[in-house]
């Protein structure tokens, strides 16, 4: 019997499985039937929490036929991914596989605010999360740059601020229509959207639709890449009116949780943002949904929620003390995360404020890792990001996620990444060649 490293690196299964065994000898595929079980899986500790058991899986090829077992859909659709990349060889082996993930959110948030990618776009970018088990799809709807989002009562917002992006480049923007058709898509895949608008900071394109929201003078488009330029302001009327038609808005498509941004707030006073991020979260919470936030919104966020860390140069004190009273953390770490930083300092797209993230660097971290202090079971999910400053066709949005991607969704499922270049390095090549 081989040893599971082995098997994994034969195989070439990304992410990698919990447990696998070789128990016989190889076999030519041809198409044949898939005996589909729902049935309890007893081999499973008994600690299993709810929403793990819900997408592990078990999968045996006995002389070349499949059995796979699930205890729901979402099993089966796992062991369905490991079976086509079993299926793609010419021959399989005879194997048992029994396989969980180690984090319920594994995500990919792409902004199509600093440049725009529409509906057929997205979907394609679903296609590949489904192919390496990740489960949410963030998505930054909202920047200085533009406004991607139709928002009934406020059609100012699409009709002024959705036109342009980085550098005077065409925009775009989401009607409901399409994120109906998102959503049903992301259904179809086991993938849940996960809506961000961003305040109270990163609002120029806000600002510039909605001339209530402004104490001064309108702000012009935005077309640069700068952050910390704007800000809501709590004392206009507008400002309420704004947070309320937008995060109820945004309501029929965030049952998985919908994110109010909260980060780079730097013109903001404190005391403000606080105030603020609090009206978001609380226009949030009134529909039943729960509430994401950047770290720097942290104090605000309740028991059930989910604070986003990214910026590894700030304290996580705040973070570790909402934790502490059953705030979610998704790691999002942009030394390791941050998919739009350069692969190297000769990459002619990307950015470099985090560094450059090799794939290696993308695959060899352990979230629990990343905030001091906090029980382990406080990590509730990964998320790797793509920003698009200098992103601006399909072509590239792909390049820069792959295969990067893969080697953090590897870290989303399997727990860790550390100690697993050798294996993953050889994976991935004979996938790249399929």
């Amino acid at each position: 019997m081989e040893s599971n490293e082995q098997a994994w690196i034969d195989l070439s299964l990304i992410p990698r499985p919990w447990h696998i065994e070789i128990t016989g000898c190889e076999h030519p595929w041809a198409e044949r039937p898939v005996v589909v079980h729902k049935t309890r899986l007893d081999e499973l500790p008994a600690d299993t929490p709810n929403w793990q058991r819900a997408e592990a899986y078990r999968l045996e090829i006995t002389e070349g036929r499949p059995t796979i077992s699930a205890e729901s859909e979402p099993g089966l659709a796992a062991a369905r991914r490991t079976l086509r990349q079993l299926t793609a060889r010419e021959t399989v082996p005879d194997l048992r596989i029994a396989d969980r993930p180690a984090y319920e959110w594994r995500g990919l948030n792409v902004d199509i605010a600093r440049h725009f990618f529409g509906p057929d776009e997205l979907i394609r970018v679903m296609d590949i999360m489904a192919d390496v088990g990740l489960n949410r799809l963030h998505l930054h709807l909202s920047d200085d740059q533009g406004w991607r989002i139709e928002i009934p009562g406020l059609p100012e917002l699409t009709e002024r601020s959705s036109h342009t992006s980085v550098g005077g480049g065409p925009g775009g923007y989401l009607t409901r229509a399409q994120m109906d058709e998102l959503a049903r898509a992301a259904e179809d895949r086991g993938i849940a959207l996960i809506p961000e608008v961003d305040v109270p900071g990163h609002t120029t394109a806000a600002l510039h639709a909605l001339p209530g929201l402004n104490p001064r003078n309108t702000p012009d488009v935005y077309e640069g890449i700068e952050v910390g330029i704007s800000t809501l302001t709590e004392a206009l009327p507008e400002t309420e009116r704004f947070l309320a038609a937008v995060f109820e808005g945004l309501g029929r498509y965030g049952a998985a949780g919908i994110h109010i941004g909260g980060d780079e707030c730097l013109l903001t006073p404190p005391d403000e943002f606080t105030r603020l991020v609090a009206r978001a979260a609380h226009h949030v919470r009134k529909q039943g949904h729960p509430v994401i936030a950047w770290q720097e919104a942290a104090p605000v966020l309740e028991a059930g929620e989910y604070v986003q860390v990214w910026d590894e140069r700030q304290d996580f004190a705040e973070v570790a003390e909402a934790a502490a009273r059953g705030v979610g953390i998704i790691a999002s770490p942009a030394t390791r995360a941050y998919l739009d930083m350069k692969y190297t300092p000769d990459d002619p797209i990307g950015l470099t404020w985090a560094g450059t993230t090799s794939v290696r660097e993308a695959l060899e971290w352990d979230p629990k890792d990343l905030v001091a202090g906090v029980e382990p079971g406080a990590i509730h999910g990964v998320e790797a990001c793509i920003f698009t400053e200098t992103i601006e066709t399909f072509d590239q949005l792909t390049y820069m996620l792959l295969p990067r991607l893969a080697a953090v969704a590897e870290v989303a499922w399997a727990g860790s990444g550390i100690g697993q270049w050798d294996s993953f390095s050889r994976r991935i090549a004979v996938t790249w060649r399929r």
